[in-house]
């Protein structure tokens, strides 16, 4: 990775984060960080930038006085590996961060997206080893989806994610653009039965609850919004549905919070002009896209970017 595509940048941003590991409670997968890790990383990214607290970023954001070194903190997802493993090196560094939450879990809904990828990492040693399996029953079971990424081209897709291998590219395109939710959901539950994966115990170690959330709340933490079930192409949703998904996710933060929820992330990047209606009409002053592109549909305020951990990892790497 260039080095400096990872020094300061000319717009404030957050970075985003999503899985770390212990080696214990929390297993090691793609992408996944220890806490050790995580404060190297605080440590080298606040070399050339300035590494705020989600409060003073919000203030400074309505202020019109945020810097282009000015960075905050995200969590993607509210996920007990988050509370676990980085909430305690925020702690002792004095730092708070946007955590955003998606809430059907809190309904007690299993929800597939993160199941499945605990799957993937807690039966499969390499992730090459698991899309082996996927792509083998798709072909099995869906020719014709099979046949669709025969002509795929894995780097004209999301090409603003660098750090995506091209198998991952062609699983994601397979998922969202291929198959769809019923067919994906389908075929991955044949998995999970093939392999035996225990979901019941293993969904107890996922998400947080609404005592994790209160708490972080209690020490200065934001709590923000990311839908209700984390569509993965949330855009190819109407306003109505969207506004299903955000309006649901909002009251429940609420009841858990006792107060106004007013800041968003967007599930996978996905949004649009019907997505940032919403927003306004929720009443949201803040919201993160996933990545450095410059792309802006109408307002600042709601599309504030976001470097992956993924990409400063890399930067790391290489400084070594």
């Amino acid at each position: 990775m260039n080095m400096d595509s990872i020094k300061v940048q000319s717009k404030a941003h957050g970075i985003m984060y999503h899985h770390f590991h212990d080696n214990q409670k929390h297993i090691v997968g793609q992408g996944s960080i220890s806490a050790e890790t995580f404060n190297d990383m605080l440590d080298f990214y606040g070399k050339d930038h300035n590494i705020i607290g989600a409060g003073e970023f919000l203030q400074k954001s309505e202020a019109g006085t945020l810097s282009p070194a000015d960075v905050c903190l995200t969590f993607d997802d509210g996920l007990l590996c988050q509370y676990d493993v980085a909430y305690p090196v925020m702690k002792d560094r004095g730092l708070t961060a946007f955590w955003f939450i998606y809430t059907s879990p809190l309904d007690g809904v299993i929800e597939k997206i993160e199941l499945y990828r605990h799957f993937r990492f807690s039966k499969f040693s390499d992730i090459e080893d698991f899309y082996s399996a996927f792509f083998n029953i798709v072909a099995a079971n869906d020719p014709e989806a099979m046949a669709a990424i025969h002509s795929f081209d894995p780097d004209q897709y999301l090409k603003e994610f660098p750090f995506y291998t091209p198998n991952d590219k062609r699983f994601r395109y397979m998922r969202d653009r291929v198959l769809g939710v019923s067919k994906y959901n389908m075929t991955m539950d044949k998995m999970l039965e093939t392999y035996q994966y225990d979901i019941e115990k293993n969904s107890q170690i996922l998400w947080l609850n609404a005592d994790h959330i209160k708490n972080l709340r209690r020490q200065g933490h934001i709590i923000g919004l990311h839908s209700y079930s984390h569509p993965t192409v949330m855009s190819d949703k109407s306003y109505l549905e969207q506004s299903r998904e955000y309006t649901t996710n909002k009251r429940q933060l609420e009841s858990v919070l006792n107060e106004k929820i007013t800041a968003v992330s967007y599930p996978c990047n996905s949004y649009n002009s019907d997505t940032l209606k919403c927003m306004r009409e929720l009443g949201i002053r803040i919201g993160f896209r996933a990545n450095m592109v410059d792309v802006q549909l109408e307002d600042i305020r709601y599309e504030y970017p976001r470097q992956d951990h993924a990409n400063i990892m890399k930067a790391m790497e290489a400084a070594k």
